[in-house]
């Protein structure tokens, strides 16, 4: 397990070394999550599962695979697949559409997701203000935890019509991880963002299976 200061010397470097194009990433992030709120709904739909499929395969390949050789094994490596599983799923769901990534048109849960949008921006605004070095922020669609946390955010708004093992996959990295390593360890203090995103999620996903499986019982009657 690497020391805090090491762990973020890693993040610094990787930063670093892909300047600007974290602050592309997250600029077209912004574009296209705009576009799904007022665009039309299957090119939305489209734009976005691609958008993730790319940045989760580039934390999965470049981030963890490439970049963080630093990091013990086998934990990088199961890092890295994990993402890169969650890259393909989402690159597949674009032909078989499991997944209708769209906006609610009520009111309140239109207000919940505008609302952790905006948390999740705050990810890297957060961390330059804690470290004052814009190397050393977390940036969402270039390092895993605020793109689990955008992605969560916008397939917990599309339930249930989300592929569901994108969706556990997710939460399987959204909920231990901060309270177990990022927090304690590593004092990633905005990672907290990605845990009430995640424990939100989970709530939903489990009160939307209920539902669902009331829907089948009360079908069969």
């Amino acid at each position: 397990m690497l020391k805090s200061i090491e762990w973020w010397e890693v993040i610094s470097n990787y930063n670093h070394a892909i300047f600007p194009f974290q602050f592309i990433i997250l600029l077209i992030g912004v574009c296209i999550t705009f576009y799904l709120f007022y665009g039309e709904s299957t090119k939305a739909n489209i734009l976005i599962k691609a958008y993730l499929s790319f940045c989760n395969l580039w934390i999965g390949i470049v981030f963890f695979l490439v970049n963080c050789k630093e990091f013990p094994s086998p934990q990088k490596e199961i890092q890295g697949i994990l993402f890169i599983t969650i890259g393909l799923l989402f690159a597949i769901d674009i032909f078989t559409n499991k997944t209708k990534i769209s906006v609610s048109k009520k009111k309140k849960d239109k207000f919940i997701t505008i609302s952790f949008l905006s948390l999740i921006v705050m990810y890297p605004i957060v961390g330059i203000i804690i470290r004052g070095s814009f190397d050393m922020a977390i940036y969402p669609g270039t390092l895993p935890c605020a793109t689990t946390a955008f992605a969560l955010i916008l397939l917990v708004g599309s339930l249930p019509k989300v592929n569901k093992v994108i969706f556990v996959l997710l939460l399987i990295w959204a909920i231990p991880f901060p309270l177990l390593i990022q927090i304690p360890l590593y004092h990633v203090y905005e990672d907290s963002i990605m845990f009430i995103v995640g424990i939100y999620s989970l709530i939903v996903f489990i009160f939307t299976l209920i539902h669902s499986k009331k829907n089948r019982t009360g079908d069969n009657l």
